[in-house]
């Protein structure tokens, strides 16, 4: 993964009243903790911030270099450990980044990107990605970018697990290899059909087809216009 410079500047006060302030200025208050230092907050560009999460490789996980204009002595390598967005507009109101080592292994997420085209869902089926990040354990220059999930080969009920996912050897999954990551699941009412069938079987009754009724409905017609 690419470091990604972003400059941000020290917040000499914290609380709310004071972190408003800095989001009707049009920045983002932070928050830098880790690495055995004392947390230092931290006043971030929203429009930098923004455009940084969107387009930089890693997205709202991104390892960044934070240049601290005014203490450069704060100068780190960082990750974007986590992001609060505003409930209806979706803008960041704060920000937090970890300290990092370059030299040391860190725990991250990487988001899951699906190719190819699934069988499955020309069949009529219904296409759910149950994950949508993994959690990856390597160096931080070394975190990729994305895991890629080849969904080609995915009939409906058919699905692919964390243990068949393919990364670096230099990368190690931390998820659980038990889970899905995606599945083809039956179309809904094929489905429903099928749960209606298996109820009125455990309850000793044969269930009804659909030319079971279009037969008795043709059946109660004709006793209609007999009379």
């Amino acid at each position: 993964m690419e470091l990604q410079t972003l400059n941000v500047a020290t917040r000499p006060a914290s609380g709310k009243e004071k972190a408003r302030k800095v989001r009707k200025a049009g920045a983002v208050p932070a928050v830098l903790y880790g690495g055995g230092q004392d947390p230092v907050s931290l006043i971030v560009n929203l429009r930098t911030f923004e455009t940084l999460i969107h387009r930089a490789r890693g997205g709202k996980h991104a390892i960044v270099q934070l240049d601290v204009d005014d203490n450069v002595a704060l100068n780190t390598p960082a990750l974007i450990k986590a992001v609060q967005y505003h409930p209806l507009r979706g803008a960041p109101t704060h920000v937090d980044f970890l300290r990092i080592r370059l030299d040391e292994k860190i725990v991250t997420l990487v988001p899951v990107r699906l190719v190819g085209q699934a069988p499955g869902l020309v069949d009529g089926g219904v296409l759910d990605l149950q994950m949508r990040e993994i959690e990856v354990e390597c160096l931080a220059l070394n975190v990729p970018d994305e895991v890629v999930v080849d969904v080609s080969g995915l009939h409906i009920n058919d699905s692919i697990h964390v243990s068949a996912l393919q990364v670096p050897p230099d990368v190690a999954i931390m998820s659980d290899p038990e889970r899905q990551v995606v599945a083809v699941h039956p179309p809904r009412v094929v489905k429903e059909v099928v749960e209606a069938a298996a109820g009125a079987e455990a309850e000793g009754a044969t269930p009804e087809t659909i030319t079971d009724r279009k037969d008795k409905d043709e059946k109660d017609d004709k006793d209609s216009k007999k009379k």
